[in-house]
């Protein structure tokens, strides 16, 4: 395991195995995740050079880009659709808006301490972000994909982890070819842990406040 990084598996699993039981907890589950794979294809476009993009990147924004198309199509599968990504429509809401894009801002003032220059952070911090997203991934998609397989459901994300795995080897390419990067990946697996604990707990908050209110309408009825 890369150091700094801190595995949820246990969190992860008891919160997907409530989700998948509920069509209208699992439709706001696959909106979201839906949402952070939009948010992080537009993290990846921003980061790009006005002429010097390399076919690589435009791949990544391209399948970052589909997988959430993907997963909003998902939603069909269980009868669920949103047609965007307001608070309402989403888990952990605000944790989850704000989830890659501080992660992204620490990663970048930390990469300003040291000293490189605005092009090099910009770059370091695409490949450092990605990275710990992309171990994250692999952390939470096989989890879900699991759960999917025991509950036999026709929602499916095996297409999506594959390409995650990949995505995460290229980012292992691309940094081993850079010094110190195992400093750098320590330091924003560690920022990546603390946000990522974050928006879980407020998953789980949200989960909470639907079970209490489901509760109180059957009390009502």
């Amino acid at each position: 395991m890369v150091t700094g990084f801190v595995s949820f598996e246990k969190e992860i699993r008891e919160l997907i195995n409530l989700i998948v039981k509920n069509p209208s907890l699992h439709g706001l589950w696959i909106n979201t995740l839906s949402y952070l794979e939009n948010c992080g294809a537009r993290m990846i476009a921003a980061c790009e050079h006005p002429t010097l993009v390399k076919e690589e990147m435009l791949k990544h924004a391209a399948e970052e880009f589909r997988h959430a198309f993907y997963l909003k199509k998902q939603l069909f599968r269980i009868g669920e659709s949103y047609e965007d990504y307001r608070q309402a429509h989403l888990l952990g809401a605000w944790s989850g808006y704000h989830y890659l894009n501080k992660l992204d801002i620490q990663a970048s003032r930390y990469l300003q301490s040291l000293g490189l220059t605005r092009p090099q952070i910009k770059q370091l911090a695409y490949l450092l972000v990605t990275y710990a997203i992309e171990l994250r991934a692999g952390d939470l998609y096989p989890i879900y994909q699991s759960a999917l397989k025991h509950s036999q459901s026709k929602v499916q994300v095996q297409s999506i982890l594959l390409e995650e795995k990949e995505h995460l080897r290229e980012m292992e390419e691309e940094l081993n070819r850079i010094p110190a990067s195992p400093v750098y990946i320590e330091v924003v697996c560690r920022f990546e842990a603390v946000l990522f604990g974050q928006w879980l707990k407020a998953c789980q908050a949200d989960l909470d406040k639907i079970g209490l209110g489901i509760l109180k309408s059957l009390k009502m009825s």
